[in-house]
């Protein structure tokens, strides 16, 4: 069974024609998702604007599907339309966005985007390629960000890694610290060669600390909440205490970058051990950074 995401990416190929260059592709995909207020897919500021790495995943996958061409850009190929098989309203929305929309492609494209979606043209590249020095100084108030020291905590579960990206640029995280004993994902994006690769793509420095994870064999059976609280008990009065040059290393890495990230699996910072090392370091006599759980 495909995923409704992949439906409407292939919708969108084969709606404007069948065939889009990569930029191309990437501002319409955005555009729908923003015009129908749905996260299909999700984006973060980039180079050239709003991006999506899950799309270039998915891409992947439906090439050796056979459902795109090979080649570099977004070519339909499939032998079955893939807008028929969308819900009724989402038919509807993609008729009436290509209605609006189908004669825009390079520049002007991203020049649409770049005006009506501001915030996401904060790591442009190509800004004085795009709008005038007016319009760019117009914009501004869009990407200012607070830069105040920050000790923020994130999990990655339920979001897709553009959304996570999205989240750590919009509040300035210049570093990610990850707490992860085993930093292995079944979830894209995850694992901790692609994450790391990911993070440093949008500009932000990523960190391994092992030594502050979890070991595997305590983590079984953590089906009530009985056992969470045995288990932070264990990890903060016999793990945390032995773990002192990781604990100034993140102390360090916050005096270095300023605003940084503890980042592993769990939505709920009270449901994971990165809310035990904020915890920790808060008892600690001169620590008085803010604490923020995204």
């Amino acid at each position: 069974m495909m995923y409704y995401r992949r439906k409407i990416l292939l919708a969108v190929v084969e709606a404007f024609g069948g065939r889009l260059k990569r930029t191309d592709f990437q501002k319409l995909l955005f555009l729908f998702c923003q015009y129908t207020g749905q996260n299909f897919y999700d984006f973060f500021p980039y180079k050239y604007g709003g991006f999506s790495f899950l799309s270039y995943q998915d891409k992947s996958r439906l090439v050796s599907q056979g459902l795109l061409g090979r080649d570099e850009d977004f070519e339909f190929i499939a032998d079955v339309s893939f807008v028929e098989q969308l819900k009724s309203k989402d038919q509807v929305a993609l008729k009436t966005f290509v209605a609006e929309t189908n004669g825009l492609r390079g520049n002007p494209l991203i020049r649409k985007t770049y005006l009506e979606f501001p915030v996401y043209a904060c790591q442009s590249t190509i800004l004085s390629e795009i709008l005038s020095d007016d319009e760019i100084t117009s914009l501004q108030p869009w990407w200012q960000r607070d830069t105040s020291p920050c000790l923020f905590t994130i999990g990655y579960e339920g979001k897709s890694i553009d959304a996570y990206l999205n989240q750590l640029i919009a509040n300035n995280v210049k570093a990610l610290v990850d707490v992860r004993k085993n930093p292995l994902s079944m979830k894209y994006g995850f694992s901790k060669t692609r994450l790391r690769n990911y993070i440093e793509s949008v500009g932000l420095q990523y960190y391994h600390l092992p030594e502050l994870g979890i070991p595997s064999n305590l983590r079984r059976n953590l089906n009530l909440p009985d056992a969470y609280r045995d288990l932070f008990e264990y990890y903060r009065t016999k793990i945390l205490p032995d773990q002192f040059e990781s604990l100034e290393d993140v102390k360090t890495l916050l005096s270095k970058h300023t605003r940084i990230a503890l980042t592993c699996f769990e939505k709920d910072h009270h449901c994971c051990h990165r809310n035990q090392v904020t915890e920790y370091l808060k008892k600690n006599a001169g620590f008085s950074t803010r604490v923020s759980h995204l």
